[in-house]
């Protein structure tokens, strides 16, 4: 045999075989085509063994080459063997050769056949070339092809193989992703599908891709793994099926070649998808084993091989740390329990017996855990031996057994303690045996003898019991089935208390103590009985109960068939004064006689006598007396309580406690009872009183208002009398108003019904309100009134302005009405504190009027309360003023105080609580900054405190300022300053001072500096009557008192020629409404002309209606802006205000929820006005209508709401 490789010099062209050889080289060894081409003579022949392979020319033999060579780049181990050589002629040469290629991939055997011609003479080209492949269907010399036979049979038999496989056959090529190389009918059936070609367009021609993604990586290294190994593998994993589901395949295959010579792998895919599924549910069932189930060798450290996971969370380690310990359970069992252990499992090697024992197991942290361990020995695989072992924590049950080992123990221990006593009465029962073992008691009370059975010795001690109905519950509870059944459940104590009779018929109270106890080493359920004669204790309980909620001094337990006395308790304060125990007949005869009078001696004696008790409580649980005695040196009063204890017994108890206080208590109660009828019954005569001052009050303005009223209607056209009676009913009728208003607001009060409101108070106009009010009730008494303001007073503040005006107004006009003519009124106002969100102001109120008593000053805030009927007489009034202003001071979370000497004066301290406002930031930063800093100013007053104020009003104003109390002195201070060359800017002068007024000194002023200065002259008085004489004295501004930072502001900007526009709201005088016109309705005719009146002065044209109805009717009817307002009464006939004013709201016309409706009613509390305003009222005008109230309200709503 020649090799390709031996050839390497071209002079082997020079023989057939040789160009041959070399032909061969470059197409198989080199895979150079264009090599072997030059080894073809142009009219080569050539046949290959495939059945197309055939070419005829050197081109189409040179095109095959080319082809091959491209297909395949691997090269081929050629190995020739010459067969037969033969020069056909002289340069034609035939010959036969055995070829063997071999590559990574194929193994080939051919035969060539071969012509070759010599065309130059030197040079061999190939002319024929046939390659064959010898054939499989014959073997050895057969002549007809038996071998085929025999593989056509034996695919016959692959096929039904296959057909009859458990599993599926399928195939793929060792190369990434494993493309598809074949599948058989049954994997098709396991996958779904019916025809190869939907699974290989499925799976995208690769294997790979109908397994699952979660284990394509695991089934790529087993199979590469394996296959290295030792050629073939076997793995388990999901593949899909075609309808997306997943079945689970055990896969085992083998390495081989493909027909086309490439590197496959042939598999066997069974379906276990069912055997998975049980695995997993026999692996979940075997996790949720309780305890641990493992299987471990039968060797030193009993290495386990497997387990469930209820051993790793058991003994506290995770698998892998187990496994870092060797798997060994000799790390985990207690060092003193392993030998035992390990010897019982060696003695169970032997035997073949499941083995039980209990040992402790050390788990991880340290805990140690009783656990039951059985444990079953297995041979497999030889001689290989090892343990199925399951084990359960029984660490409780152990601690369980020996807590009942040693409460057996003790009760044993207790039980042999009583037994040494004397009187014992005590016994042990067998109950799981039904049998009384053990028994100690005197013969008295023996109900039992040892060996008598459960069931007697239960019977035998119920029918001891006084109590039938009691003896029954003994045996109902103490039955046998029952009490072991009580200590299967956890029940084993048992207490009875009971009257039992003794053998001789007495009686005594027993207390019984049943305890059951299970005997550790027989697993009987033994219960221990004692009994303990309580007759004492009992009665002393029953003793203690019935007195548990008395009040007493002396307890005492009376033996009445003995006749002695026992004293129980003693809870007084003294100490005890009989023995504390003794004969009772005779101690109560000595107590009788120590602190009785004779008449209670007898009383006591007969209640306490024994006969007595027995009648009295006979039909009765208890009865009382009460008697008085001598206890140190003092009357005190007693109540003693009898009643039984045992009336089997014939026991009774006498309690004793000291009611002394209660007497007393009840004694005060019936005084102030008394107290309290006298002062309700001065409380109606104080009402009677005040109807009666009422009665006079009210008919006097009456009178006068009748009176007038006639002499006006018999004066007309006397014009000055006629207005002299206007004027003096207008009088009178404001006052019956202010009567009524004070009635009224009492009635508020009373009810509850008075609100605070929450509104802003502009403190400049609140407090010249007042004082404009004041100074001219002051000036007609000729009453001195001064108002003090603090300059610290802020702008705004937040609060119910009416209502605190109504309490400063009270206390102010009682002031004045009660100080004669020359006294003096002194109002002043000033912030005491403040917060954030609040601050307290302080109204202070004197004056030097008649003053009141001591006496009465706790009385001046009760209602319709007044000192003396003589003041009553010369000053009237309701008495509710102070009762309405403290009430109302209270509500706004003040308080008001008041201080008095009789024929000296009064002083009233009001303190409220006012909000904060931000107004007066806001203002301040609305006005133009005023520097008043150059300014040096001159005050003159004749009062001290009004000078002080205003000197730091002015100097927070920035103003240097100085004062001075007369108008002399301003004068001279003035020359002195004018003198020297300087002068004051501004002088603000008081005008009526003594000596010389402010005219006269702003006179004498002027006549000093001339126009250089602004004087400015402060009243608190209507300056209309003195302000044509103060400008010709040279008085620049005049300025009403108080002073107020922002009037001293406004007024000094005024004479630096600064002017403030102000909003001006037109003077009663000035209301014009010409063309407007108003629905009047109005039931009451007297009152209809006086509104028409009224209204038709100012310009109004007016319609009435005389009730709802029609008004409601009239406005239906109006076009569209006919009524600018309409006036509602609210008590009417046919239909009431609120009705008629709830209709036009809802009616079509188009300004019918837009038109002005104001209430006009005698209606005047606060729900009245809600009422009104849900029915679509709004405004609330309360009867007698003030006119300027009217006309504002008016002016605001039908001219104001326009503009807006």
């Amino acid at each position: 045999m020649l090799s390709m490789e031996r050839v390497r010099d071209m002079g082997y062209r020079g023989t057939a075989m040789g160009a041959v050889e070399a032909f061969c080289r470059d197409w198989f060894e080199r895979r150079d085509a264009e090599a072997a081409i030059g080894f073809l003579s142009d009219a080569v022949d050539f046949v290959g063994t495939g059945e197309d392979e055939l070419a005829c020319g050197k081109e189409e033999m040179s095109a095959y080459l080319r082809a091959d060579v491209g297909e395949l780049r691997e090269p081929f181990a050629c190995a020739l063997e010459t067969l037969h050589e033969q020069m056909a002629a002289e340069h034609v040469c035939c010959l036969s050769a055995e070829m063997t290629l071999k590559n990574t991939q194929y193994t080939w055997r051919l035969r060539i056949f071969c012509t070759l011609v010599r065309e130059d003479g030197e040079t061999w080209l190939v002319r024929s070339l046939h390659f064959a492949e010898p054939g499989g269907s014959q073997r050895g010399k057969e002549h007809y092809p038996q071998t085929l036979v025999v593989e056509q049979i034996a695919r016959q038999r692959q096929e039904l193989l296959n057909d009859s496989l458990l599993g599926g056959m399928m195939g793929g090529y060792i190369e990434e992703g494993f493309p598809f190389y074949f599948i058989n009918r049954q994997m098709l059936r396991y996958l779904g599908y019916e025809s190869e070609a939907d699974f290989v367009a499925d799976i995208g021609g690769l294997v790979a891709n109908c397994m699952h993604p979660d284990d394509r990586g695991m089934v790529d290294e087993q199979v590469e793994a394996q296959l290295a190994e030792k050629g073939e593998y076997v793995v388990e994993y999901r593949m899909k099926k075609k309808d997306g589901s997943y079945i689970w395949v055990h896969d085992a295959g083998r390495r081989t070649v493909a027909e086309d010579g490439r590197p496959a792998i042939a598999s066997v895919c069974v379906d276990i998808t069912a055997q998975r599924e049980a695995q997993e549910e026999v692996l979940r069932l075997y996790n949720n084993i309780p305890g641990a189930v493992f299987r471990c060798r039968s060797d030193a450290d009993f290495t386990v091989i497997e387990a469930n996971d209820g051993l790793f969370e058991f003994i506290g380690y995770t698998r892998e740390e187990f496994a870092a310990m060797g798997n060994r359970m000799s790390a985990v069992i207690h060092p003193d329990d392993f030998a035992p252990s390990a010897a019982l499992l060696e003695e169970q090697l032997l035997r073949g017996d499941t083995i039980q024992l209990e040992h402790r197991i050390i788990c991880r942290g340290g805990a140690v855990k009783w656990v039951s361990i059985k444990a079953q020995l297995f041979r497999e695989r030889g001689e290989e031996q090892y343990f199925y072992c399951v084990f359960v924590d029984v660490t409780d049950e152990r601690r369980l057994r020996d807590r009942v080992r040693e409460l057996y123990e003790e009760e044993l221990a207790y039980f042999s303690e009583l037994a040494s006593r004397e009187g014992s009465i005590q016994g042990t029962i067998n109950v799981s045996r039904d049998r009384l073992e053990s028994y100690q008691a005197t013969l008295d009370v023996a109900v039992a003898h040892v060996g008598d059975t459960y069931v007697k010795t239960i019977q035998n001690l119920s029918g001891s019991a006084v109590d039938a109905a009691y003896g029954v519950e003994i045996r109902r509870m103490l039955a046998r089935g029952k009490v072991l059944e009580d200590y299967a459940a956890g029940k084993v104590d048992y207490r009875l208390s009971f009257l039992r009779r003794r053998n001789d018929g007495s009686l005594f109270w027993g207390s019984t103590n049943l305890r059951t106890c299970l005997n550790p080493a027989t697993g009987d359920v033994i219960m221990f009985f004692y009994t303990a004669d309580v007759t004492e204790q009992r009665l002393q309980e029953q003793l203690l109960n019935r007195i548990a909620e008395l009040d007493y001094d002396v307890i005492a337990d009376i033996d009445l068939n003995g006749g002695g006395y026992r004293v129980a308790a003693c809870g007084g304060k003294r100490p005890l004064s009989i023995p504390a125990q003794g004969d009772f007949r005779e101690e109560a005869q000595k107590s009788a006689e120590r602190c009785m009078d004779e008449a209670e001696r007898a009383e006591f004696l007969q209640k306490l006598d024994f006969g007595y008790i027995r009648r009295r409580l006979a039909g009765q649980d208890a009865y009382t007396f009460v008697l008085e005695l001598r206890e140190a040196g003092e009357r005190r009063v007693k109540r003693f309580q009898v009643f039984y204890i045992s009336r089997e017994l014939g026991r009774v108890c006498m309690t004793r406690a000291d009611v002394t206080d209660v007497v007393r208590r009840e004694q005060k109660q019936k005084e102030e009872l008394a107290a309290a009828l006298v002062a309700a019954e001065q409380a109606n005569a104080a009402k009677s009183d005040f109807l009666s001052r009422m009665s006079h009050e009210i008919r006097t303005p009456m009178n006068a208002i009748i009176g007038m009223s006639t002499i006006a209607a018999n004066s007309i056209g006397d014009d000055d009398q006629v207005a002299d009676c206007i004027s003096k009913i207008g009088i009178s009728s404001r006052f019956l108003l202010s009567l009524i208003n004070d009635i009224l607001d009492m009635s508020r009060i009373e009810s509850g019904k008075m609100l605070m409101k929450s509104e802003k108070i502009p403190t400049e106009d609140f407090l010249g309100g007042i004082s404009t009010i004041c100074h001219a009730q002051a000036a007609s008494k000729g009453v001195d009134y001064e108002c003090i303001v603090d300059p610290v007073l802020d702008d705004y503040y937040i609060g119910d302005a009416m209502k605190l005006q109504q309490v400063l107004l009270n206390i102010l006009s009682n002031a004045i009405k009660f100080t004669g003519e020359g006294g003096k009124v002194t109002f002043s106002a000033a912030q005491r504190r403040r917060t954030q969100n609040d601050a307290e102001l302080r109204f202070i109120v004197n004056d030097t009027g008649v003053g009141m008593s001591e006496e009465f000053l706790p009385h001046i805030y009760e209602p319709f309360s007044q000192e003396s009927t003589g003041t009553t007489a010369l000053f009237g009034g309701t008495g509710l003023g102070l009762a309405i202003s403290k009430n109302i001071v209270d509500l706004m979370g003040g308080k008001i105080t008041a201080r008095s000497i009789k024929g000296i004066g009064t002083e009233f301290t009001v303190d409220v609580k006012l909000g904060i406002t931000e107004e007066e930031k806001l203002r301040h930063n609305l006005k133009k900054h005023h520097n008043f800093s150059h300014l040096k100013t001159l005050v003159v007053d004749d009062d001290v405190a009004v000078c002080e104020s205003a000197v730091v009003t002015l100097h927070e104003m920035g103003v240097m300022a100085e004062w001075v109390d007369s108008g002399r002195k301003a004068v001279d201070r003035v020359r002195e300053l004018w003198g020297g060359g300087k002068y004051y800017d501004m002088i603000l002068i008081d005008w009526k001072m003594p000596e010389m007024d402010g005219i006269e000194t702003a006179r004498q002023i002027r006549a000093i500096v001339g126009t250089e200065v602004t004087i400015i002259i402060m009243t608190a008085y209507d300056w209309i009557s003195i302000e044509h004489e103060a400008k010709l004295a040279g008085v620049n501004l005049l300025m009403s008192k108080p002073m107020f930072k922002s009037s001293l502001v406004s007024a000094f900007s005024r004479a630096l020629g600064e002017k403030e526009e102000r909003a001006q709201q037109p003077d009663g005088a000035d209301y014009d409404f010409t063309g407007r016109r108003v629905l009047l309705a109005e039931d009451n005719a007297l009152n209809t002309e006086v509104a028409v009146m009224l209204l038709e002065s100012k310009g109004f044209a007016v319609e009435t209606a005389e009730n709802g109805l029609r008004a409601m009717e009239l406005f239906s009817k109006s076009p569209k802006g006919y009524y600018d307002a309409i006036l509602m009464d609210i008590r009417m006939p046919l239909m009431d205000g609120l009705t008629a004013a709830g209709t036009i709201r809802h009616l079509s016309n188009a300004d019918a929820a837009a038109i002005p409706i104001i209430a006009m009613t005698a209606n005047a509390f606060d729900d009245d006005i809600e009422k009104s305003k849900a029915a679509g009222m709004d405004a609330h005008l309360a009867k007698p209508i003030d006119p300027d109230r009217l006309y504002q309200t008016l002016y605001d709503f039908i001219f104001r709401k326009q503009e807006g």
